[in-house]
C-alpha cells in the first residue's frame, strides 16, 4: 500500500509541477531586472531553468516503475512501458531540440495521457466508477485549454532584456561599453492573458491577421533574425573600415501575378540584372529604368537564373497604380549582399524566437567592440530598430512593452526609431528615451553626452 501510495504522489507530483511552470511560464518576463553578474541577464538564465520541465516526465517515469514494482500483470508492464518510453522521448526532445515546441508538448501530452490511463485502470481495478481519476482529467484538460486555448487575438506583452555583447561577438572583438537589446513577446492570446492583463501593466490586444499559420509565421521571423544579424554586423564592419556594408547587385523576382503577361517567360527567383541594356541593382534602378517603357511593350531583360545570365524578352502591362506606366506584374525586392569579411558568432537564446528588431543595437554592440576604447562614453546604452543597408535605423513594433522593460533596468538611454518616439514614451514617461533616424545620430549622441566612468573618459 506504501508502494501504491508513492507512485500516485509522484503523479500528481508531476501534475501540480505541470501547472507551476505553466503559470510561471507566461510570466518569464517578471524577473528580467535581476542580473545574476553584470553581464547575466535573467534570459540567460533561462537558458539553463528551462531543463526543470525534464523532472515532470522524470516524475512520470518513476511512478510508473514503482506502480510496475507492485502490480505486475501483463497489463501494467504495457501501460509502464509506454509511460517510460513516451517521457523518455519528451526528456530527449527537451534536451536536443528544446526549441521544437511542438514536438515536446507532443510528447508530453502523450505521457500525460498514458499517466491518466494508468490511473483510470488502477480505479477501475476496484469495480467502481473511476470518478476521482475522471474528475481530475476533466479538471487537467479545462485548465489547458483556458491556458493554451488560442483566440483570434493577438496578444503583445513586456519581454526581456538581453546583453548585446554575449549575443553577438568575433574573434577580433573586445567588450568595452554596457548594451543592451529588448524583446516583447508577441503570439496568439489565450483566455488567460485577460486575467493577467488586469494583474500586470502594458498587455495589448488586437484582432489576430497573420495571413500565415503559426508555423509558417516562425519561420518567417526567423529569416527576419538571421537578415538582421547579417544586416547589423555589415553595417557595424563599414563603419569601422572593415567591409563594403550592404550591396545589392540586382533585384530579385519574390512573386508573379496571376494576370502578368510575362509569366511564362520569367521565373520566381531570377534576378534581374540589366533593362533593354541599361544596368539594375536595386528596386529603385529598376523603377527608374521602367518610366521610359510604355504600356504592352517589350523589354529586354538579362536575368540571373541558377547561376547563369539568360536574355529573355518580357511583355508589360499598365500599372493599375498609374496607367501612363508600364508594368511587368511582378513583386521584386533588392539582391543584397553582405559583406562579412570577419566570423561573427552569435548566441541562440531559447527565448529569441527571430525578428528584425535587434538589428542596430547588434551594430551598435559590434563598432563598440571593434573600437578602442568603445563608443558608448560610460553609458548604459538601450535600443531597439531595424538596421538598413544605408545605416538608417527602420521601425519596429511593441514599442510601448519595450519601452516599459527597459524601464525596469538600469539603463541610461534607450534609443528608439524616431517613428516610434509616442509610443515609447508611452510606455515608459520617465526613461530617457532618445528618437534617431540613423547609426551615426546614436553615436554623436553618446559622444555628446559622455557619462563619467572609470577609465573611459581618459581614452583618446
Amino acid at each position: 500500500m506504501h508502494r501504491m501510495a508513492l507512485w500516485k504522489k509522484l503523479y500528481y507530483s508531476a501534475m501540480v509541477l505541470t501547472l507551476l511552470l505553466v503559470v510561471l511560464g507566461e510570466l518569464i518576463w517578471l524577473p528580467d531586472p535581476l542580473r545574476l553578474s553584470s553581464t547575466i541577464y535573467w534570459i540567460d538564465m533561462i537558458d539553463e531553468l528551462i531543463y526543470v520541465l525534464i523532472l515532470i516526465p522524470l516524475l512520470w517515469i518513476a511512478g510508473s516503475l514503482i506502480h510496475l514494482r507492485s502490480h505486475r500483470q501483463v497489463g501494467m508492464w504495457v501501460r509502464a512501458a509506454s509511460i517510460i518510453v513516451a517521457g523518455l522521448a519528451c526528456m530527449i526532445i527537451l534536451l536536443t531540440v528544446p526549441k521544437k515546441l511542438e514536438y515536446s508538448a507532443g510528447a508530453f501530452i502523450l505521457t500525460l495521457l498514458l499517466v491518466f490511463v494508468d490511473l483510470f485502470v488502477h480505479e477501475l481495478k476496484g469495480r467502481k466508477l473511476p470518478i476521482k481519476s475522471i474528475s481530475l482529467f476533466v479538471a487537467t484538460v479545462g485548465l489547458m485549454l483556458v491556458m493554451f486555448w488560442p483566440t483570434k487575438y493577438l496578444v503583445t506583452y513586456p519581454g526581456l532584456t538581453l546583453n548585446m555583447n554575449r549575443y553577438a561577438h568575433t574573434s577580433e572583438s573586445k567588450v568595452h561599453g554596457d548594451i543592451s537589446g529588448v524583446l516583447v513577446f508577441e503570439r496568439p492570446a489565450f483566455p488567460i492573458d485577460w486575467v493577467y492583463a488586469k494583474l500586470f501593466a502594458k498587455y495589448s490586444f488586437e484582432v489576430e491577421n497573420l495571413g500565415m499559420t503559426i508555423g509558417e509565421y516562425n519561420q518567417e521571423v526567423r529569416l527576419m533574425k538571421a537578415d538582421a544579424n547579417a544586416a547589423g554586423s555589415a553595417v557595424a564592419f563599414q563603419k569601422v573600415g572593415k567591409g563594403k556594408g550592404i550591396t545589392s547587385d540586382g533585384v530579385r523576382i519574390t512573386a508573379i501575378l496571376k494576370d502578368s503577361p510575362a509569366s511564362s517567360q520569367i521565373q520566381l527567383g531570377d534576378v534581374i540584372q540589366q533593362v533593354n541594356g541599361q544596368a539594375v541593382t536595386t528596386v529603385q534602378e529598376l523603377t527608374e529604368r521602367m518610366k521610359s517603357v510604355k504600356p504592352n511593350d517589350q523589354v529586354a531583360l538579362i536575368v540571373l537564373r541558377g547561376g547563369k545570365q539568360v536574355s529573355l524578352q518580357a511583355k508589360t502591362r499598365t500599372n493599375p497604380d498609374d496607367p501612363s506606366r508600364a508594368a511587368f506584374g511582378i513583386q521584386v525586392e533588392n539582391e543584397v549582399q553582405y559583406d562579412l569579411p570577419i566570423l561573427v558568432s552569435y548566441h541562440d537564446y531559447l527565448l529569441h524566437e527571430g525578428g528584425p528588431s535587434h538589428g542596430a543595437m547588434l551594430a551598435l554592440t559590434l563598432i563598440d567592440q571593434l573600437t578602442p576604447c568603445g563608443v558608448t562614453y560610460g553609458n548604459h546604452v538601450a535600443g531597439t530598430g531595424t538596421m538598413e543597408p544605408d545605416g538608417s535605423i527602420g521601425p519596429v513594433g511593441g514599442l510601448e512593452q519595450k519601452a516599459y522593460t527597459i524601464s525596469r533596468t538600469n539603463a541610461d538611454v534607450f534609443f528608439v526609431p524616431a517613428a516610434n518616439e509616442a509610443e515609447a514614451k508611452k510606455g515608459a514617461p520617465s526613461l530617457q528615451i532618445v528618437p534617431v533616424r540613423t547609426l551615426d545620430d546614436i553615436l554623436k549622441w553618446l559622444k555628446d553626452h559622455p557619462k563619467q566612468a572609470a577609465g573611459q573618459l581618459s581614452c583618446p
